[in-house]
C-alpha cells in the first residue's frame, strides 16, 4: 500500500501545478473474508487505485498518463507457468503513458509506453519482493483509431493495434542450469519463464438502434521465450528456443430494456459475452519420475472457451446499482494426459471446467462517495488427480464490503 499512497502523492502536485493538467480516477478500499477449499481465511483487505492524469494541448493532441495499483489480501489460483498456482496475496502496480493525436476522418494515432511490476506472496511469512514468480513487464505499443459510422445511424469505433511486451522474473531461475554442469545433467535454460510478445489485435465497438451495444475482439501473440530450450523424447535440450501462440477472439453483446414501473423505476441491462482461445506451443514435457516415466508432446497446447451472461438493474430514484455476472470455461488440452493421484498417466486427455458467479451493489452515500458490496463464488474441477505442481481443482469463495471514492 505504501506504492499506492506514493503514486498519488506524485500525481496530485502535478495536478495543481501544472495549468491545463486534469486529475481523475477512483478508490476503492475494502474489508472481507475468503473461503477456500472449506476453510476461512482471517479478516483481510482488498484495495484499487485507478488515475488519470490527462493534458489537452490543442484540438488535435494531448497526453495522457495513467496509474492503476490493486492489492488482494485472499488466496487466489494464478496461472503464470502452465497451471495453477496458489498465492496467499499479491500487489499489482502499472503505470502508463500515451500521446494521442487526431486527423481528418475521425483517425487517431496512439501511440505508448507502460511498466507494470506485479509481486506475490506464496505463504504467509514470505516478504514483498522475495517471491519466486515477481515478474517485471515492460510495454510499448501503437494503436490506429477510427470513429465513424455504420450507416448513418450507428456510431462504429475500431482500432488496429500492435503491442510490445517483456517480461522479466526477477527472481525466477532454473536449478537444473545451475547446478546441471556439476552433475553432468541437460541444460534447460536459466531464466526459463522470461519472455518477448508481440501481439496483434483488432477490437470493435458498436452503438446500434434501440440501446444494443456490441464489440469484437480479435488478437493474435506471438510468445518467444528467451532462455528456454525445447526437450526431445531423449531428454536432451535442444539448441531452438521454446516459442509460443496465442490466438484470442471475444463477442459481446447487452441491451438496455424499457425501465419498469416500480420502486422509482429500475433501469435493467442484460448482456453476454463468448471467448474463444487457442494455445500453441514447440515445448514438450518429459516427466523422468522412474514411478510414471512419461513423455508428452505439445505438453502447453490447449483450446478454451468461456460463455458469461450478465445483468445489470439501476434503481433511478435512490441511485442503488445492482450487477451479477456468470461465467463457464472448459479448456481442454490436445496432447496432455490426466493423471491419476498417485501419478500415473491415464489415456484421458486433461481437460478443465470452471464455474464462477460474481454479485456487486454500489448505493451513493455522498458525493462521488459509494459504499458497495461484493460477493464471488467459483469452482473449478478437472479429470486430473495429481496436483503436487499445480492446481486444476478448488473452490473458492469471499465476500467484501468497503466504499468507493472517485476524484
Amino acid at each position: 500500500m505504501k506504492k499506492i499512497i506514493a503514486a498519488v502523492l506524485l500525481l496530485a502536485p502535478a495536478s495543481a501545478g501544472a495549468k491545463g493538467f486534469e486529475l481523475m480516477g477512483k478508490l476503492d478500499l475494502f474489508g472481507g473474508q475468503y473461503f477456500f477449499e472449506g476453510q476461512s481465511g482471517a479478516v483481510n483487505g482488498y484495495g484499487v487505485l485507478d488515475a488519470q492524469l490527462a493534458k489537452s494541448y490543442s484540438a488535435s493532441s494531448g497526453f495522457y498518463a495513467s496509474l492503476r495499483s490493486v492489492y488482494t489480501g485472499f488466496k487466489q489460483v494464478n496461472e503464470l507457468s502452465g497451471g495453477g498456482t496458489l498465492f496467499q496475496q499479491s500487489l499489482d502496480n502499472t503505470l502508463g503513458a500515451k500521446w494521442i493525436k487526431r486527423y481528418e476522418g475521425g483517425y487517431s494515432l496512439k501511440p505508448r509506453l507502460g511498466v507494470k511490476n506485479q509481486l506475490f506472496r506464496e505463504t504467509k511469512d514470505e516478504k514483498w519482493s522475495q517471491g519466486l514468480y515477481d515478474f517485471m513487464r515492460y510495454e510499448a505499443g501503437l494503436t490506429l483509431e477510427r470513429k465513424t459510422r455504420l450507416g448513418l445511424s450507428t456510431p462504429w469505433i475500431y482500432q488496429l493495434s500492435w503491442d510490445v511486451y517483456y517480461t522479466r522474473y526477477t527472481r525466477f531461475k532454473s536449478l537444473a542450469s545451475e547446478y546441471g554442469a556439476e552433475l553432468s545433467a541437460p541444460n534447460p535454460g536459466t531464466r526459463i519463464l522470461d519472455t518477448v510478445t508481440n501481439q496483434l489485435a483488432y477490437a470493435s465497438e458498436f452503438d446500434l438502434p434501440n440501446f444494443v451495444k456490441a464489440d469484437l475482439f480479435a488478437a493474435v501473440s506471438l510468445i518467444g521465450y528467451q532462455d528456454q530450450k525445447v526437450i526431445n523424447s531423449d531428454g536432451k535440450y535442444l539448441s531452438s528456443k521454446r516459442s509460443d501462440s496465442y490466438q484470442a477472439l471475444n463477442l459481446g453483446v447487452s441491451k438496455r430494456y424499457n425501465d419498469i414501473d416500480a420502486l422509482g423505476r429500475i433501469r435493467p441491462v442484460l448482456g453476454v459475452s463468448l471467448g474463444l482461445a487457442n494455445l500453441m506451443s514447440n515445448q514438450n514435457h518429459l516427466d523422468t519420475d522412474p514411478k510414471h516415466l512419461k513423455y508428452v508432446r505439445a505438453f502447453y497446447d490447449y483450446t478454451e472457451a468461456r460463455l458469461a451472461p450478465s445483468a445489470q438493474f439501476t434503481f433511478i430514484s435512490p441511485g442503488l446499482v445492482l450487477r451479477t455476472t456468470y461465467e463457464f470455461a472448459v479448456r481442454g488440452y490436445s496432447d496432455r494426459l490426466a493423471q491419476k493421484s498417485d501419478g500415473a498417466y491415464t489415456s484421458k486427455k486433461l481437460a478443465q471446467y470452471s464455474n464462477s458467479f460474481n454479485a456487486e451493489a454500489s448505493y451513493p452515500i455522498a458525493a462521488s462517495l459509494d459504499a458497495k458490496l461484493q460477493g464471488n463464488w467459483s469452482a473449478s474441477r478437472s479429470n486430473n488427480r495429481y496436483e503436487q505442481v499445480y492446481r486444476y481443482s478448488y473452490n473458492s469463495s469471499m465476500y467484501f464490503a468497503g466504499l468507493e471514492w472517485r476524484f
